[in-house]
């Protein structure tokens, strides 16, 4: 499905070097950000109004998550220019949507958007989080995916770090910043979020 995907976003680009061969070698061997994330993503994409720019969206989808080192802080930020240094490779997009794509990909990293949101920031956040609203049983595949990535911390450094990122989540007003997300996927998402918080 994401490559797919990929080939389509690059059918529409003069020459760049976007180039599925590295993007797969960078999303391989993850245990969870890895491109079935990617493809979840997608698939939750149909459900939900269509992005402004669907090119420069997809560039956001596919680049998010490219650099992630676990232990890291900047995993976004290097990501992002990721994005920008093969975006710039085609002339015909400007430098305004190169730093859009930026702009997007930045606002994965607290799930939050921006005041200048058109909306796809707030689409890329949601389809990020759909994750959270699986069913429970999937829900904690994922959530043993994620420990996976971060092995190499002892079990009660992780056991606080997560408390501190579920708990966030759950004092928001809202998790979804869409319409969709809010209706669909808020309510399952708030009860695995208690679940897995009461097991930590």
């Amino acid at each position: 499905m994401i490559q797919d995907y990929f080939t389509e976003l690059s059918q529409q680009l003069a020459p760049t070097g976007l180039n599925w061969e590295n993007v797969r070698r960078a999303y391989a061997g993850r245990a969870y950000h890895n491109l079935t994330h990617l493809d979840e993503m997608i698939g939750h994409l149909p459900q939900h109004a269509a992005p402004q720019d669907p090119v420069v969206f997809g560039v956001a989808l596919v680049y998010h998550d490219i650099v992630h080192k676990p232990t890291r802080s900047d995993n976004e930020e290097r990501s992002a220019r990721s994005a920008e240094r093969d975006l710039r490779q085609d002339t015909s997009i400007s430098a305004e949507r190169i730093d859009r794509c930026r702009q997007l990909i930045l606002s994965t990293k607290q799930h939050l958007p921006s005041p200048a949101d058109d909306g796809d920031e707030a689409l890329l956040i949601d389809l990020d989080l759909a994750v959270l609203a699986r069913a429970p049983d999937s829900y904690d595949q994922y959530a043993t995916a994620v420990r996976r990535e971060f092995w190499m911390l002892p079990y009660f450094v992780f056991r606080n770090g997560r408390t501190r990122v579920l708990t966030a989540l759950l004092d928001r007003p809202a998790i979804y910043h869409t319409a969709f997300g809010r209706d669909h996927y808020e309510a399952p998402a708030r009860e695995n979020l208690w679940r897995e918080l009461r097991n930590l």
